[in-house]
């Protein structure tokens, strides 16, 4: 099951017990979930998971009403059990490997009714070579997690951390979204440690993620009267080509027929900034692009900076310019007024002209979202070598810009590479309209399968999973009402 193509489930077994991990925000690093701050200084109404689909009347496990619980209780049949013994017992590695989300909470069921988990305490870093009775413990999780291989974990001595358990490690720290060193620390303990029910939870939650970009698109589709999105089935995985970029994951990819053409690394918005999740368009590009400064990043990140050092805005290619006309005035540096920025009938703003350290870098994919939310190069790449990347205002920032570009040209306009590469040539803007517009998936999924089946987690970088979940326990408590009405 291809990554971004995950079939519209109907969600019977969805177990949200009440102890859903809520972790705690910063609060110099939250910001309301309504509002966010993007590079063109636009105010973005961000509604989460806006769709007011009927929920089931859902009950857990303890018989506790939770909002996204199936309507019969879940119950682990004798034979799945027995099942994950199998798996556990026939040096079997498939156990992180899934058809679907619904398979993987059917997993972590099981392994919660075994009573085969236990977390792992507090220890010493531990890496390749070490030897701790803690290693015993850490073979037995990644077992039963399906990182390492049976026969690997029966293998003497138990306690001696060898290069079959590095490589095991690394690998769940690899599909977890942490730093694939081998090195058991203080993370990765707290990823061991998530329980089978944290993981049903989160789980389930993303199911119904996934089922709301699915609504969205037939949304879309029944309102926009030209279809510019196609006609396709509503499942992602059989359209035709689409761009997804995964907020926690850090990463965009390219799909054509559920097949993966491309991937790359993003940049997205910090905390305070955050990049919301919707769907769209990709319209046209732009080959050198300008920047306008949008106020809130100019009273935040540049001003301050320029009292403090009237060389700022020449050493970052800066301008003050007067209104929207052409050709632009620019106003001279000893003529700026802060009182005068950003408002009055000469509307003086900052901006600043194509070049090669654009801050935009050399190119832009323009969206048509009404959002000011954009894809664009950068002029510092050096940032995608960190492991979270949450680094711009809102926009998304793109580790091979011109590879996509290529690729995207040469299916829309039929393109040839050096077509695109002749305008590379000085620092004049064009802007290119795409002849196939391509939708582009901006998601929020913290669960997911690759196109390998394998289950990969990521951190809840805007802590977003518990206030989603307060949002879908806020419907289920709205449907019920309109229910128990209805019935008398």
């Amino acid at each position: 099951m291809v990554y971004g193509g995950l079939p519209i489930l109907i969600v019977l077994s969805l177990v949200f017990s009440p102890s859903f991990a809520v972790e705690p925000v910063e609060k110099d690093l939250f910001v309301p979930q309504n509002t966010l701050i993007t590079e063109e200084d636009s105010i973005t109404t961000v509604t989460p998971l806006p769709k007011s689909t009927q929920l089931p009347e859902l009950t857990s496990l303890s018989g506790q009403t939770s909002p996204l619980e199936s309507s019969s209780p879940k119950v682990v049949s004798t034979s799945l059990l027995e099942h994950l013994e199998l798996e556990l017992s026939e040096q079997h590695n498939s156990t992180n490997q899934f058809q679907d989300l619904q398979a993987a909470i059917n997993f972590y069921h099981a392994l919660e009714e075994s009573g085969q988990w236990n977390s792992i305490e507090d220890g010493p870093l531990l890496r390749m070579g070490d030897a701790d009775p803690q290693v015993v413990e850490l073979r037995g999780l990644l077992r039963l997690y399906g990182d390492l291989e049976q026969e690997a974990a029966a293998l003497e001595p138990l306690d001696l951390f060898d290069h079959q358990l590095h490589q095991a490690l690394q690998g769940f720290q690899q599909r977890h979204g942490t730093k694939a060193d081998g090195v058991l620390g203080p993370k990765t303990r707290r990823l061991l440690n998530v329980s089978p029910q944290q993981r049903i939870d989160q789980l389930s939650l993303n199911i119904y993620r996934q089922q709301q970009l699915e609504w969205n698109i037939a949304d879309i589709e029944s309102a926009d009267s030209n279809n510019s999105l196609g006609s396709r089935d509503i499942t992602l995985e059989k359209k035709g080509r689409y761009l997804q970029v995964n907020i926690p994951e850090y990463q965009l990819r390219l799909y054509d027929q559920g097949e993966v053409l491309l991937e790359m690394k993003t940049i997205i918005g910090r905390r305070s900034r955050q990049t919301p999740s919707f769907s769209t368009e990709i319209k046209s590009l732009v080959v050198n692009p300008s920047w306008n400064v949008p106020r809130s990043i100019a009273f935040r990140d540049v001003l301050p900076k320029w009292q403090k050092d009237k060389t700022y805005l020449s050493r970052h290619n800066l301008q003050v310019v007067a209104g929207w006309e052409m050709p632009r005035v620019i106003v001279p540096e000893e003529q700026i007024d802060l009182e005068n920025m950003y408002k009055g009938a000469a509307y003086h703003r900052l901006w600043e002209p194509p070049s090669d350290k654009n801050t935009l870098g050399r190119l832009k994919f323009q969206l048509n979202a009404g959002n000011s939310i954009y894809l664009h190069d950068t002029k510092n790449p050096y940032l995608f070598q960190s492991e979270v990347r949450a680094f711009s205002s809102g926009c998304i920032r793109l580790e091979k810009p011109r590879i996509l570009a290529d690729m995207l040209l040469q299916q829309s306009n039929q393109w040839e590479p050096q077509q695109l590469a002749s305008l590379f040539e000085n620092t004049d803007t064009h802007r290119i309209r795409l002849e196939r517009p391509i939708p582009v998936h901006i998601t929020y999924w913290t669960a997911w399968l690759d196109d390998k089946g394998i289950l990969n987690f990521a951190d809840d970088l805007y802590h977003r999973d518990p206030v989603d979940w307060a949002y879908f326990k806020n419907q289920q408590q709205k449907h019920q009402e309109v229910a128990l009405k209805l019935i008398n």
